[in-house]
């Protein structure tokens, strides 16, 4: 019998994998929302790095990275 810490392990999972398959469904081209914009919304979502990273199927030093430039932006 599952756990329920299992079990919100697996509603976090199925979460990400929705969460990844609308910014997915998002316009492409011109409309598209760009890596960086989506680390950002992602980000003011409240989700952490490591699973910004897991979602967007980037290491989590390239979301760090990302973050600390809009961050840095942000206070100019």
């Amino acid at each position: 019998m599952p756990t329920e810490k299992t079990e919100l392990l697996e509603i976090k999972k199925r979460l990400e994998v929705v969460i990844a398959l609308l910014l997915k469904a998002l316009p492409k081209g011109n409309d598209a929302i760009s890596l960086r914009d989506q680390i950002r919304l992602l980000s003011e979502l409240g989700i952490r790095p490591k699973d910004i990273a897991e979602i967007l199927g980037r290491t989590q030093t390239y979301i760090g990275k990302e973050l600390a430039s809009l961050r840095k932006k942000r206070t100019k």
